[in-house]
């Protein structure tokens, strides 16, 4: 059980990070991006991900795996190899209080009602869980098939084949304060009720990834469904893409990285594409 509310855990990064606004477009679609010059030896790539997709639905192009290959690093949100960061995030996902002592009744009831009704789950088996591997959870069970493939497990399973390391832009720790920072449990509360909202934009949004078109990803994130506010959008994308955009740098200044993150992270002002152009790199789509 807490094997799979990790994997959840990790699935609702994308759903917590998409709370970006269209505020520069980019020039090309594509979900692959090169990095180079300003003195680095080799150039390095980023790739925006989603963390969720429906099995038919999955495609890792051949221009992304030749881009792998020529890679010597593999770096992701967070390193899902590492023990001990597995731990973390296992903790993570409990609860210091039992949501059934946490929420108000009116709430735990409209909770158990919504998740008992649309996945077939009562709240009362989760109740040691937090109120955001529940969220994860919940999207989960928004998507139309049984067969979930996760980008970042296929990463990882390609750069161990290839004896690569693997790396992270953040630790488990980090994340799990963004995201209390981000959210409040009135919040994930409303997240969690609107159950049939998330279902219908987020087909939306995989038939729109599909598309690698990220301008149109940001016109999406700016629907008010996915629960945006200032606040969210100031720790689980500004403050964060900041932090990266300054990790970076040294991680690929003498060795080539594949960086695989959420692709609400790459788009606008504050996405890490001009982050690093803004620090002198050339950064530029990779079309074929």
């Amino acid at each position: 059980m807490k094997n799979l509310f990790c994997t959840l855990l990790l699935i609702a990064t994308l759903i917590f990070t998409v709370n970006i606004k269209a505020q520069q477009k980019q020039s090309a679609k594509s979900l692959l991006w090169e990095v180079s010059g300003n003195g680095l030896t080799k150039p390095s790539y980023i790739y925006g991900t989603i963390h969720m997709i429906c099995e038919p639905d999955f495609l890792i192009s051949d221009k992304t795996k030749s881009a792998m290959t020529s890679a010597d690093n593999l770096v992701l949100e967070l390193n899902f190899t590492d023990p001990s960061e597995i731990t973390e995030l296992q903790k993570s996902i409990m609860s210091a209080i039992p949501l059934s002592k946490k929420l108000s009744p009116s709430q735990f009831n409209r909770l158990d009602s919504v998740l008992t009704l649309k996945t077939g789950t009562s709240l009362k088996k989760l109740d040691q869980l937090t109120l955001a591997a529940i969220t994860s959870f919940a999207i989960a069970k928004t998507l139309p098939c049984s067969e979930i493939k996760s980008y970042e497990v296929e990463f990882i399973n390609f750069a161990k084949a290839q004896n690569k390391t693997i790396g992270a832009l953040e630790t488990v720790k980090q994340q799990t304060e963004f995201f209390a920072k981000a959210f409040s449990d009135d919040e994930l509360v409303r997240q969690i009720t609107s159950f049939d909202d998330y279902k219908t934009v987020f087909s939306e949004m995989i038939s729109t990834y599909k598309m690698e078109d990220l301008d149109k990803v940001s016109e999406m994130l700016k629907d008010k469904r996915w629960g945006n506010t200032e606040e969210s959008n100031k720790w689980m994308l500004q403050v964060r893409n900041a932090n990266w955009a300054n990790h970076m740098p040294a991680m690929m200044k003498n060795q080539s990285c594949f960086f695989a993150v959420g692709c609400g992270h790459l788009p606008g002002k504050d996405g890490i594409l001009q982050l690093l152009k803004n620090q002198g790199y050339k950064v530029k789509p990779i079309l074929k």
